[in-house]
């Protein structure tokens, strides 16, 4: 099951006997143990019913695991990065697979058994493949632009403030998908609002940090515009910032992409309610998105995204060096869209 599902079951109250967490989104899975655990313990005896354990053997998981809840209808038992559900060297106790699966297999009815994975589990192992059998997995996968959105509406919304639709989408596009970083950029939203209630674009773009993906999106919109000294200006902040060129390079490749893409979608009059989705991206950033195509002829386009690829690939082949790749790309570009290349 999703994270989405679990968070309705557990609101539900309809737990079960274990899970396994696992998935990269890491903060998300932190809160749904934290909700799991405010479901679970009675206030008050919270440490009298909760068990934490790091990889544990068997005879430790169990006994834990049977120990009757203080006061309560459940225990809760919390084991991390359990070997029997993790890649690594470390030689697997056979006997230690053997007693842990069968009693997962009979699991006390007043414990509820969590396995808490950093990352993804191993699939191959047995303790996984019995897990999977009982549905008792969540998957904390990265969320997708639109459940990035809803989820940052709702936690505003927990924080005394309204985020309309569209501006939750602008923030995700500007912030990312993290949604550590995003929770920490609405914590900041909501002092930088004091008294006002509702977020606006421009409160946005005042307060919040800007993804690698945002500032790239801003550079070509410079460039496109015939703005160089900005695009560089740009380009020089998210070196800054720690980006590696190559990774720049790459969403440029994917900027100019979208670019053409769209060109082409309004020479052939595709519905715009129809261009978001068929490029992957958010329907906030198609306005701005046709604006920055109608600037040039589909041929154009295309021979910035070839020049792109095109070198990409050069320099992942080894025939082109890496150094001051992403300053060279942006040189190249403004060759072609101003006429003096092609």
């Amino acid at each position: 099951m999703n994270h989405t599902a679990f968070f309705d079951l557990v609101k539900k109250g309809t737990i079960g006997d274990a899970y396994l967490m696992e998935g990269p989104e890491e903060y998300i899975k932190q809160q749904a143990l934290e909700r799991l655990k405010e479901k679970i313990l009675p206030a008050g005896l919270e440490e009298m019913n909760l068990t934490e354990l790091t990889d544990p053997d068997a005879d430790a998981l169990i006994a834990a695991a049977e120990t009757l809840p203080f006061m309560g209808e459940k225990r809760l038992v919390v084991v991390k990065e359990c070997n029997l559900l993790t890649s690594g060297k470390k030689a697997e106790d056979e006997n230690k697979v053997k007693a842990i699966t069968e009693y997962v297999g009979h699991i006390s009815p007043s414990t509820c058994l969590i396995f808490y994975v950093k990352g993804k589990a191993d699939g191959r192992k047995k303790l996984y493949t019995l897990l999977k059998k009982k549905n008792a997995i969540v998957d904390f996968s990265p969320m997708s632009d639109a459940e990035c959105a809803a989820w940052a509406a709702k936690t505003m919304q927990r924080m005394g403030k309204q985020l309309s639709r569209d501006c939750a989408e602008k923030l995700v596009f500007t912030v990312g998908r993290d949604a550590a970083l995003l929770k920490q950029e609405m914590e900041k939203l909501a002092s930088y609002l004091t008294d006002r209630d509702t977020v606006t674009d421009a409160d946005i773009d005042a307060v919040c940090t800007r993804s690698s993906e945002y500032t790239v999106f801003q550079m070509v919109d410079a460039q496109v515009a015939g703005n160089n000294q900005q695009a560089f200006s740009l380009l020089r902040d998210v070196l800054r910032g720690g980006e590696d060129r190559i990774m720049v390079l790459a969403m440029l490749l994917r900027q100019y992409r979208i670019l053409y893409h769209m060109r082409c979608m309004l020479d052939e009059r595709t519905p715009q309610q129809s261009q978001a989705q068929l490029l992957g991206i958010p329907p906030f950033a198609v306005g701005r998105t046709q604006q920055q195509a109608k600037r040039f002829e589909k041929e154009r386009l295309k021979a910035a995204y070839d020049m792109l690829l095109a070198y990409e690939q050069g320099i992942k082949s080894g025939r082109l060096p890496q150094e001051a790749c992403a300053e060279n790309a942006l040189l190249k570009l403004e060759e072609i869209l101003r006429g003096q290349s092609t």
